[in-house]
Parts: C-alpha cells; structure tokens; sequence
C-alpha cells in the first residue's frame, strides 16, 4: 500500500480519500510534499490545504471571467475536496466552521457550473438525518443505487447501519 505520508497513517488516509474524492495527485503533492517527514502538526497541514483550495477558487474564478464554466466548476470541487480534507484535523470550534462554510461555498458553485444532474437527499439514521447528493442513473429503467455517508464524529471504517442503508433505499427509489 502506498504511504503519502509513510509515518502518518492519519494524513496518508486523509491523503487517499482526497484522491478518491476527486483530488489532483500533482497538485497536493505541491502543496504537501514541504510536510514530508515533519512532526504532525494541525496548523501546517490546515494552511497546506486552504492555500491548496484557495488557489483552485483563485483559478476557477479566472476562468469563468473567460467563459469556462465546466473548467471552473471541476476547480471549485477540487477546493470543497481540499477544503474539506484539510478541515478533518481541525478540532470543533470557529476555525473548523469557518472551514466547513467555506468547503460548502465551493461545493455550491462546482455544482452549479458542472454538469452534473444532482439531486439533494436526506437519510435518515438513528443520529439524526444525514444529508447527501444523488447522481441518478441516466435510464428509466430500475437500476442500483450507491450511497457513500461520510459522518463527522466517525473513525474511519465505520459504516452506516442497516437501517439506514434500507432508508437511504426507500427514499432514492423515486421514479
């Protein structure tokens, strides 16, 4: 398995999520490579993130001045995913709102420029409602549904419970 951060289990996770979310291989390694081999310290990793994201919002900015909607709304997705994975080591309080907001406003605007037929869900668990995005299938025809909750109290590897899992199934078979 490979180790971004071969020390690090926690930043070399959160590393590969990012990867899965959508993140740019190049562009985190420019950002995180000064981080290699230092002690884990939160402030460096949140400021390697929200630089990283700040500068996809910077760039998905110009270009939509120069009329590249879909350029500018795969940017601002790969800053909610910066944002959002830099936001994981950051302890509950104002900075780690701020964070959240921030990582929302992109997200936001990535779905409004991509063309992407997205659907807001909500799931209901026994903590409460989990919100989330659907991507419908493009046929009328049945076809199967995947459903990824990422809770924010949760180790990694916690998965949902089967209740709802059968939730999640009840509300996103809409015809």
């Amino acid at each position: 398995m490979f180790y971004y951060f071969p020390e690090n289990y926690t930043w070399s996770s959160a590393f590969h999520l990012a990867l899965m979310a959508g993140a740019q291989f190049g562009e985190m390694d420019r950002w995180l490579a000064p981080l290699k081999g230092c002690e884990p310290d939160a402030e460096p990793w949140v400021r390697a993130w929200s630089d990283m994201a700040q500068q996809q919002e910077d760039e998905a900015a110009l270009d939509l001045k120069e009329g590249y909607r879909r350029s500018a709304g795969a940017r601002y997705l790969r800053a909610a995913v910066y944002r959002f994975s830099g936001e994981r080591q950051v302890p509950p309080g104002t900075e780690k709102s701020a964070s959240y907001l921030a990582a929302m406003n992109s997200f936001t605007k990535a779905i409004a420029l991509m063309p992407l037929p997205l659907e807001r869900i909500e799931v209901k668990s026994p903590d409460g409602i989990l919100p989330g995005y659907l991507i419908k299938a493009s046929t009328r025809d049945p076809a199967p549904v995947v459903i990824f909750l990422f809770r924010v109290r949760c180790r990694e590897g916690d998965a949902p419970t089967s209740s709802s899992r059968a939730d999640a199934r009840r509300n996103s078979t809409r015809p």
